[in-house]
């Protein structure tokens, strides 16, 4: 099957798992969606849509986490706090600087560091909790120096659910 997506010519086998790199997709980032839905074509049609708005549902990401730290009642605000902490303070001041070129890493906010972020994975499932197609953006600083990563779950609606931190 051919996903419906402006932003790509993509085909994909019903019922089979997308696990893409980017030199393979020819996206900027891990693309991946699960079997179960690769088997509907209604839900690899969001998948599509969603696809061609990856940048703003980034940038619309990445403004969300800028918002949690600005607001200690936010249910994410300690996540988000602490992964800005890490790349930081912790990691030490020379991946700091490989982390945000350009900079003095000591001397930028939380909230511009939040700028720095990258998509480095765009995927659907269906969430067991919610019985429901989600999407999965997952943001980094550089994946080939921390695996850390902020995450932050969209539904079909494109808002979002919840942010949290992985590595």
């Amino acid at each position: 099957m051919k996903l419906n997506c402006k932003r790509i010519d993509f085909t994909y086998t019903p019922g089979e798992e997308i696990f893409n790199f980017p030199e393979e997709s020819g996206l900027p980032f891990l693309f991946d969606v699960e079997g179960e839905l690769t088997a509907d074509s209604a839900a690899m049609d969001a998948v599509g849509e969603m696809l061609d708005e990856a940048d703003r549902l980034a940038e619309k990401a990445k403004a969300a986490i800028k918002a949690a730290l600005a607001d200690e009642g936010s249910p994410y605000h300690d996540a988000v706090v602490f992964f800005m902490e890490f790349h930081r303070d912790d990691v030490g001041p020379d991946i700091a600087a490989e982390l945000f070129p350009g900079t003095d890493p000591a001397k930028l906010s939380f909230a511009e560091m939040a700028d720095f972020l990258r998509l480095k994975r765009f995927g659907s499932l269906v969430d067991s909790e919610m019985n429901q197609q989600v999407f999965i953006l997952d943001l980094s600083f550089n994946p080939e120096i921390t695996d850390e990563l902020m995450v932050v779950y969209f539904d079909l609606n494109q808002e979002i659910f919840c942010i949290t931190h992985e590595s």
